[in-house]
């Protein structure tokens, strides 16, 4: 395109003042326009380029995004390090976690920098040998109004399915938009029941190495040889409006997991004896003490897993008092002789930690998203790594390994992580 065009084109959209959403091309490439009061943000339906323009702007700007080269130098140091304690014939994945994207350019908390880590993140697979790479949930902040976090959700899909490799994302408590409807006057619900599914799981179920028995609940799997990767939702709540359409569980604080989703995780485990399990989810099942890490169900399926373990058959029977977490299902895992669920993998608390109960390897993983030292909900975990924008310690990832035999696994973090956990199962 011509100067004069480029010109041209950003006084045209500069001059739209009716606020709502407009198909337009820029740069050649099909574009939404998103006219807010404040600013106008160009969403891109093929590329992964977003520009955006604050009221007092004369042109576009790209937002912030590019992949840094000193990310690219730390990350390959890193990678050199994981290469040499990894084996081809291990399980080996990437995990990012609680990105938490903000439609905003911070420099000391949320913003686009979450957008900026999954990109970064997604160049491991082309510096180490990843079965799959994963995101555990709060992909976005949900603070944005509806248009821009349904697109920042669409970005994300993006970003990973035009990698090569397979990819599981698992729904956090804030991907369902909750913060921005609590802050609006009428509280109404801005996303819609399968809004998540729709820009999320749509696409990373019709990955062929994806395993799923449906696509109603977010539960998937992965198997290599005889090891298996199990992704849960911990924020499997229902969707019930009031007469004013307000939401009647919020998810942000509600994490649950109910009949439909234990019956397909108990399908799932009946079709694993044998076989080494890690279980993957955004929220902990269980706290260092032993109690219900979920507002719902979260020991139960704990339970079920000890259950497995032991090579048991039994019932999980319970009635709580709101019915829709109530459960009433049949599990027989009296052919697994040697199978195991090894490890519960998560993030959700934005700190770094483990613990073990009943067997089962609870690991904690740290926020990816910036959490600047002074930010009043900055957890002390955070705060202990003084994390700064442009800094190694802006960001946090992992590479999850489990040896062949899987009795030993090994967790490895850059930026604000533990560069090393090992665990003998």
């Amino acid at each position: 395109m011509r100067f004069w065009e480029y010109c041209l084109q950003t006084i045209l959209f500069a001059s739209l003042q009716k606020l709502g959403v407009y198909r337009v091309n820029y740069l050649q490439q099909p574009y939404l326009l998103q006219v807010k009061k404040h600013q106008q943000i160009l969403w891109p339906q093929n590329s992964t380029a977003i520009y955006y323009r604050k009221q007092h702007q004369a042109h576009f700007l790209p937002v912030p995004v590019q992949i840094r080269s000193f990310v690219q130098d730390y990350l390959r140091s890193f990678s050199q390090f994981v290469n040499t304690l990894v084996a081809d014939e291990d399980l080996t994945f990437g995990v990012i976690t609680d990105t938490h994207i903000k439609f905003a350019d911070s420099h000391s908390y949320y913003g686009f920098n979450g957008l900026q880590h999954v990109g970064e993140f997604l160049t491991l697979p082309n510096l180490i040998n990843l079965d799959f790479v994963a995101h555990l949930g709060d992909i976005i902040d949900g603070s944005d109004d509806a248009v821009t976090d349904r697109q920042l959700l669409a970005q994300v899909s993006r970003y990973f399915s035009q990698q090569t490799g397979p990819y599981f994302i698992t729904k956090g408590n804030h991907d369902d938009n909750d913060k921005y409807d609590e802050h609006t006057l009428s509280k109404k619900a801005t996303f819609a029941a399968q809004t998540f599914a729709d820009l999320i799981w749509q696409t990373m179920y019709q990955q062929r190495s994806v395993k799923k028995l449906s696509t109603n609940y977010g539960v998937s799997y992965f198997d290599k040889n005889n090891l298996r990767v199990v992704f849960i939702n911990t924020t499997d709540v229902p969707y019930h409006l009031d007469a004013q359409g307000r939401k009647i569980y919020d998810s942000k604080l509600t994490l649950a997991v109910r009949n439909g989703q234990l019956k397909e995780i108990v399908q799932i485990l009946q079709q694993s004896a044998n076989k080494k399990i890690i279980v993957c989810g955004h929220g902990n099942l269980m706290t260092v003490k032993g109690h219900n890490g979920l507002q719902y169900n979260g020991k139960a399926v704990h339970d079920l897993f000890k259950a497995f373990n032991q090579g048991l058959s039994g019932s999980l029977q319970h009635q709580d008092k709101d019915n829709n977490f109530s459960l009433a299902l049949d599990f027989d895992f009296t052919n697994n002789l040697s199978g195991q669920v090894v490890a519960y993998i998560c993030g959700h608390r934005h700190v770094e930690d483990q613990f073990k109960i009943d067997g089962i390897q609870y690991i904690l993983l740290n926020v990816s998203a910036l959490m600047g030292k002074k930010h009043s909900l900055t957890t002390k975990y955070n705060r202990s790594w003084d994390r700064k924008k442009d800094e190694v310690s802006e960001f946090a990832g992992y590479v999850i390994n489990l040896n062949q035999a899987g009795d030993s696994l090994k967790v490895f973090g850059y930026g604000a992580a533990t560069p090393l956990r090992k665990f003998k199962i």
